[in-house]
């Protein structure tokens, strides 16, 4: 990081701090978005976040303009979450690092909530696991596909207050806490929808990985400007007390995906304002997931894929097993009060 001190237009979420290191220049190497960002720790926790800071009301249409999710069709949505309470298919989550989302968590006959659902994946395989599953989504691109798969979707965010009679057993958020300007407001309206014996998941990018150290600013989770917080374990185990949660699980999940993408995109010569070709046509939106393939061709790449994989596969256990991995899923419960 650059030195040098400046103020930024929002408080540190994890401490309420408003001085700032000023870090490296960074942009949207992925969609194009035009703007140019700083990356700033908190001089008080060195938390560190994306300057400036966007609003809530500019979520919707950053994301209905300049996320994928456009491109998306409600047959591929069903076609992904086919299989999803199999153990061939729970092995494989595992070995691929795509158990690092919150739904497959959920327990038969819960109600779950999921906040940052995208294409609405998330809330067909919690069907599939027993659930009842309702999800929030700022993308105005989602509602078609909400309405076709027959998925109970809100636009907006929580603080809309949607579901107003429904308690919930699990709150996930999906890469999604990094997305919010203001998480810890977030946080504390979770309370008040939690039901008794209620739990939240949260899975978020880690900026103390092995990929983040080697590969710098050309880290893929930097995801500029649509990620405003970068968070550690200790930022938001600070974060989650001051919230008034406790932590009872955490791990680190690298999906393999998430690698190829990275070695691809520390070669690739992103361009300020224009869409980078790597992301246009080498992964969607939620890049935890490849895109369905139908042809001979495709299916063919997608064994290649799966050939080179193997042996990633491998060495991310590894890392996850030593908590260096790109991802980290926490588990929180209310602190009950004395």
């Amino acid at each position: 990081m650059k030195s040098g001190a400046t103020t930024v237009d929002t408080e540190c979420p994890v401490c309420s701090g408003s001085i700032f290191t000023t870090g490296e220049e960074a942009f949207d190497d992925r969609y194009g978005h035009p703007g140019l960002f700083k990356i700033v720790r908190c001089h008080g926790c060195g938390h560190l976040m994306t300057s400036p800071q966007l609003q809530e009301s500019d979520l919707p249409a950053l994301y209905g303009t300049y996320y994928p999710r456009k491109s998306l069709t409600a047959a591929m949505v069903a076609k992904q979450s086919q299989g999803a309470a199999s153990w061939s298919r729970k092995v494989a989550r595992w070995f691929s690092g795509t158990d690092n989302q919150g739904q497959y968590t959920v327990r038969a006959g819960e109600r779950m909530l999921d906040i940052g659902c995208g294409g609405g994946l998330s809330l067909l395989e919690a069907h599939l696991l027993g659930a009842q599953a309702w999800g929030v989504e700022a993308d105005p691109n989602v509602q078609p596909l909400a309405r076709e798969l027959g998925l109970q979707v809100h636009q907006g965010n929580l603080q809309d207050k949607p579901f107003p009679d429904v308690q919930f057993d699990l709150v996930v958020m999906n890469q999604v806490i990094e997305h919010i300007p203001q998480p810890d407001l977030v946080l504390a309206e979770i309370h008040t929808r939690l039901a008794p014996n209620g739990r939240v998941v949260l899975v978020f990018p880690n900026v103390n990985s092995l990929w983040c150290k080697l590969s710098g600013m050309r880290w893929i989770n930097w995801h500029i400007p649509y990620h405003l917080h970068h968070f550690s374990r200790q930022s938001f185990s600070r974060l989650a007390q001051r919230c008034g949660y406790r932590i009872t699980a955490q791990r680190t999940i690298t999906p393999n995906l998430w690698t190829l993408l990275q070695v691809r995109a520390s070669r690739n010569v992103a361009v300020q304002g224009q869409p980078s070709a790597l992301w246009a046509t080498g992964a969607p939106a939620d890049v935890n997931t490849p895109p369905a393939s139908v042809s001979w061709g495709q299916r063919m790449r997608r064994t290649v894929l799966f050939m080179v994989l193997v042996p990633v596969g491998f060495f991310n256990r590894l890392v996850d097993a030593f908590g260096w991995g790109d991802s980290l899923l926490v588990e929180l419960v209310p602190v009950k009060s004395s």
